[in-house]
């Protein structure tokens, strides 16, 4: 039920509140944050600190008022590198992807934040292919804003002449976005790589961060299920996924990391009034495609994960890596696992998007450098 915060006049009432408290609590924190030993970790810069608290405010404010998003499949400013990819045969569509009779696939915006495929044949065989999914807890985000073009600039320094395509999912803060909504788009936007572009899935590198990381696991977990009609792509890359959707707000609110980390509790459990699949579908919350962390993906494809210490969901993104370990073969070395891991020391959620706004670009190039570094060592 929507709350007297998220109609107006209550909206703009709480907005009023919203920018005077910050603003009133700024010099408190400016001074604050000059002590090492008072900062929410004491070996983060004066900036890192400042911007980590004043995210945290941000995020209980869009969801105290429930933000609604923007219109999905607007050009904007990316003009030519802005495709609409309409829904792939209906076959592709089954099982969990037809869960909710209210939802069915529609079309997809995407962008291309490097020169734009845009018919077969212009794709160089080898050419190695970012499918990027951005984060934003299902309820926020797009594929086009400042965090995804610092992200698209990392992999297109450290993997020269890749393509980086970043499709928009619905959200769920929008009607219509409920499980499996982004889901359902997700497999439009692979589909329309793989079978319309024609690009080789061994040429396509699957990536996504926080709720995007959430998303392309279960875009593995699919394709792996129904090779008939989906092929697997060449690799794995997730940066601060979201694993575990059974674990309760209240929990995560009493983990120490809770005031270190950005991810404010008000967040998560506005993704889980807005997400989450309706009870009348059937599905769990521990279904696998919700939680992966409750089973692993019978796959051969490389996984790379990365986290920072810091994060509040630390211990179920490690929980996912050992269960994807337990079943993920030796490399051809018989040493390697094909599941490989990168801990930032002491990084908030999602430094790989956020760092523009949070300040962690040196430590978000060198995880960007590590995981090239993974997928030359297997597929190259």
């Amino acid at each position: 039920m929507p709350s007297f915060w998220t109609r107006q006049p209550g909206t703009a009432v709480y907005t009023a509140f919203f920018v005077v408290s910050t603003l009133l609590r700024l010099p408190w924190l400016l001074t604050l944050y000059l002590f090492p030993s008072m900062r929410p970790n004491s070996s983060w810069t004066f900036r890192q600190s400042l911007c980590r608290t004043l995210f945290v405010y941000f995020g209980k404010y869009v969801a105290t008022i429930e933000l609604k998003p923007p219109p999905l499949l607007k050009v904007g400013n990316e003009k030519g590198q802005f495709v609409i990819t309409q829904p792939a045969r209906s076959e592709v569509y089954r099982g969990i992807l037809l869960c909710d009779p209210l939802i069915s696939p529609g079309d997809v915006g995407a962008i291309w934040h490097t020169k734009p495929i845009t018919h077969p044949g212009q794709h160089q065989r080898g050419q190695r292919v970012f499918f990027h999914v951005h984060g934003g807890a299902y309820v926020l985000g797009d594929g086009r804003d400042p965090g995804i073009k610092f992200m698209s600039s990392l992999l297109s320094q450290s993997s020269p002449g890749c393509a980086i395509f970043c499709p928009e999912y619905r959200l769920s803060s929008a009607p219509g976005g409920r499980f499996p909504a982004a889901f359902q788009d997700t497999v439009t936007a692979y589909s329309y790589l793989v079978h319309e572009l024609q690009i080789p899935p061994q040429d396509i590198v699957l990536s996504g961060d926080s709720a995007g990381a959430h998303l392309t696991i279960a875009l593995l977990r699919y394709a792996n299920a129904n090779l008939d009609i989906l092929p697997e792509p060449a690799a794995l890359l997730l940066w601060s996924p979201w694993p575990d959707m059974v674990i309760e707000v209240d929990v995560a609110d009493e983990r120490p990391a809770t005031h270190v980390d950005h991810v404010a509790p008000e967040l998560i459990a506005w993704t889980y009034r807005e997400f989450l699949p309706r009870s009348e579908t059937g599905v769990a919350r521990s279904d696998p495609y919700i939680s992966p962390v409750t089973a692993s993906i019978p796959t051969e494809v490389p996984i790379w994960v990365q986290w920072g210490s810091a994060e509040i969901l630390k211990p179920e993104i490690t929980n996912f890596v050992n269960v994807q370990k337990s079943f993920q073969p030796q490399h051809k070395d018989g040493v390697k696992f094909r599941v490989g891991t990168y801990e930032v020391a002491n990084a908030p959620h999602d430094i790989l998007t956020l760092a523009p706004m949070i300040g962690w670009k040196a430590e978000a190039a060198k995880a960007v450098e590590h995981a090239i570094q993974f997928l030359d060592d297997y597929l190259l």
